[in-house]
């Protein structure tokens, strides 16, 4: 995850890359697999935030499952850099929400669509940041992208797409929050373009649709301690 959030020089508009999920304790892929999900063998450990996170790839995004391996670097890049990813993870405790949302520019391939500035989001970051209530949200460049990285002629990548779910694009973002207190402008944002839509819940939820939920079928994670429902 990017120490800050980048401005990006075009005026596409957004769309998710991926979303950050904050569990307080690992998840297998064994147990994702018993599931239907195909998810990284190995957990990515980034040693400066104390974090280590499986992902789950889609055809045109991803899921991070993160959790804090060690609390005081943790702790301590939380000083750094304003990301509590102890607070997150220990969302029933702290309140915090447990999700992060990485956006990237539409593709120009993408229907036309009207042009946003992002002046406001990009100034208002920082306000975002510190707001543990709200999903933490930034841009990343384009060049770094899943769909820039994502090979379809690699077996590897053709493998970690191959859900026995059968489960392929993502389509739809619900995001479902538990305060009242005023949004800051970066998720107003996000919400007045159609990026994502927010829900007032009693408790933090990522509603998540996938294939125009073709299968009309529903897999509900919170079995696994992963706040998400997942519709395909």
């Amino acid at each position: 995850m990017p120490l800050q959030l980048l401005a990006i020089a075009t005026e596409s508009l957004l769309e998710i890359d991926h979303i950050v999920i904050c569990v307080s304790a690992p998840v297998s892929a064994f147990a994702l697999a018993d599931l239907g999900l195909v998810s990284s063998s190995q957990p990515l450990r980034r040693l400066q935030q104390g974090t280590a996170s499986r992902l789950i790839f889609f055809e045109n995004a991803y899921l991070e499952l993160l959790w804090v391996e060690d609390e005081l670097a943790a702790e301590i890049y939380a000083m750094q850099s304003g990301i509590d990813f102890l607070a997150r993870a220990n969302w029933p405790q702290t309140q915090a929400s447990p999700f992060s949302i990485a956006l990237r520019p539409k593709s120009a391939a993408s229907d036309p669509a009207p042009t946003i500035d992002f002046q406001p989001f990009i100034n208002f970051a920082v306000d975002n940041w510190r707001t543990q209530t709200e999903p933490l949200c930034f841009v990343i460049p384009e060049s770094i992208s899943l769909v820039a990285l994502l090979d379809p002629t690699s077996v590897m990548h053709q493998q970690l797409l191959a859900h026995p779910a059968q489960i392929q694009q993502l389509t739809s973002t619900a995001v479902g929050i538990s305060t009242t207190t005023p949004l800051t402008d970066s998720m107003t944002l996000l919400e007045r373009e159609g990026v994502i839509s927010l829900e007032l819940q009693s408790k933090p939820l990522l509603d998540l649709t996938f294939d125009h939920r073709r299968q009309k079928r529903t897999l509900d994670l919170h079995q696994l301690g992963i706040p998400a429902v997942l519709n395909y």
